[in-house]
């Protein structure tokens, strides 16, 4: 028998069931519009982090890292300079660096550094400055594009470029070889000159600017020395290249005085990188054939490159790597210290040397030599007029190849620290006669950087059976 009681409670209970999920539903609906009216869309938004980064904020940064790693890293700086005998490793890996012993996964984070750090966000900072006319961010940026590339392609030669900074769309990009990338350095620098030549952005002003505090002149000008280095760096392949260099120099658009030089200062801080590396590591010292040469010249740059070792200047040879030698002084390794990208005393002697491969007067070659070393004394602030009279004396009785020879050593001193005299080393043939560790495994200076471990393992298109011998394409017998 039907107990209609209980039916009718039940039909009772389902259709209060069914309103109350009808008006949950409606309440649900009420809310969600509600809320685009009072909740504000943009109330996750931090103001102090924005999504996008502007031009400002990218410029410091990729400067300072750019100075820290790309130029004046330990990953590169120390490592040539090792190998230009300036300094040598006495334990852990700088001992094996001055041992010639240099594997792939030792220069992983410096190139990787330099492709997502340096160059991702200079490419950035193009798109954007091109985007909006602003001229001379688009001019530094193409000025610290062409130096970065500059760096890494003379370091291993072949490298992405044209199919780089893509992200996920391209993991694995081609290597452009290295010719073309230099005709896409010179290019760049070109194009800088143009645009920093230009009337500056009246919205976009060039601000955070840690090198030329926003002077798009004396960015233009260093546009012009880097395009004089890198045209001198292709003298094997291109016998022009002295005559190119110095035309580009004799132009009047490069640097005209100390005070034009690049570089990355850190006052106030305790930044350069080579001080760190001696604060936390401090494992190399002054290398004999370096302490040796300055000595034997009585050149009052000695203080101020060496800090001497209980007041004794001597450093350590291949024979003995002690740590009772002289060590890295003021000039490259103070927490102050500068991290130089090029300088008034290296166009000097680019233009020296360009002049005796042109067949120019000798007393105006040796003007230019004598001008580089006084630049470089003034740099350091150990200028001496008696000093710079009797070497006067002494080079104008220089002619021929012991003039060449003296261009390039002075500027072998005058570069201490920096990779560009690595660079030197290899387009003259060790002109200035640097002899090799003979307790090396393979006693012979290195050409070039491997290919590090990461590119090898993530990029099949990165070239293989690469070593530190094997030289890049304008170093090529």
């Amino acid at each position: 028998m039907i107990n209609f009681y209980n039916l009718i409670n039940s039909m009772n209970m389902k259709k209060i069931n069914w309103i109350t999920k009808i008006g949950l539903g409606l309440f649900i609906l009420l809310i969600a519009a509600s809320c685009e009216k009072w909740i504000d869309p943009d109330i996750n938004t931090d103001p102090d982090s924005p999504a996008e980064a502007s031009m400002q904020s990218i410029l410091p940064a990729a400067q300072m890292n750019m100075a820290f790693n790309t130029v004046g890293g330990n990953d590169v700086a120390r490592v040539t300079s090792e190998w230009m005998q300036y300094y040598i490793g006495v334990e852990r890996q700088a001992n094996a660096e001055s041992w010639y012993l240099f594997r792939n996964g030792d220069c992983n984070n410096h190139w990787n550094t330099n492709y997502t750090t340096t160059m991702k966000n200079l490419k950035i900072l193009i798109e954007k400055a091109r985007a909006v006319d602003a001229y001379h961010f688009l001019g530094v940026g193409e000025v610290m594009m062409a130096n970065t590339l500059g760096l890494t392609t003379d370091l291993w030669g072949d490298m992405p470029y044209s199919e780089a900074f893509q992200g996920n769309d391209n993991l694995t990009p081609a290597f452009d070889n290295q010719q073309a990338i230099y005709q896409v350095i010179l290019n760049l620098l070109d194009s800088a000159y143009v645009h920093l030549n230009m009337p500056d952005s009246d919205l976009y002003p060039l601000a955070g600017d840690m090198l030329y505090d926003g002077d798009g002149a004396a960015w233009a000008m260093a546009a012009k020395a880097l395009k004089a280095r890198y045209t001198l760096h292709l003298c094997k392949k291109d016998a022009t290249s002295w005559a190119k260099a110095l035309a580009i120099i004799n132009e009047g658009t490069a640097f005209t005085s100390n005070d034009d030089d690049l570089q990355m200062g850190f006052a106030g801080t305790s930044g350069n990188p080579l001080f760190m590396y001696m604060f936390n590591r401090g494992d190399i010292v002054m290398h004999k054939y370096f302490t040796d040469m300055l000595k034997l010249r009585f050149d009052p740059r000695l203080a101020a490159y060496v800090y001497p070792y209980d007041t004794i200047y001597d450093g350590a040879g291949f024979d003995n790597p002690t740590y009772e030698a002289a060590t890295p002084g003021p000039a490259v390794a103070d927490a102050e210290t500068p991290v130089y990208f090029i300088t008034y005393a290296e166009q000097l002697f680019i233009q020296a040397e360009c002049m005796f491969y042109t067949g120019a007067a000798l007393p105006d070659i040796r003007t230019a030599l004598i001008g580089g070393v006084s630049a470089s004394f003034n740099k350091h602030d150990v200028y001496s007029q008696p000093y710079i009279d009797a070497y006067t004396a002494v080079v104008d009785t220089m002619t021929g190849p012991v003039l060449l020879h003296e261009i390039m050593t002075q500027k072998y001193i005058a570069l201490y620290g920096q990779v560009e005299s690595y660079c030197d080393f290899r387009r003259t043939d060790n002109i200035i006669g640097l002899v090799p560790n003979p307790y090396a495994v393979t006693p012979e200076i290195p050409r070039r950087y491997p290919y590090p471990t990461d590119e090898l393992t993530y990029n099949p298109n990165t070239p293989v059976g690469v070593t530190i011998w094997n030289r890049v394409w304008w170093d090529a017998e």
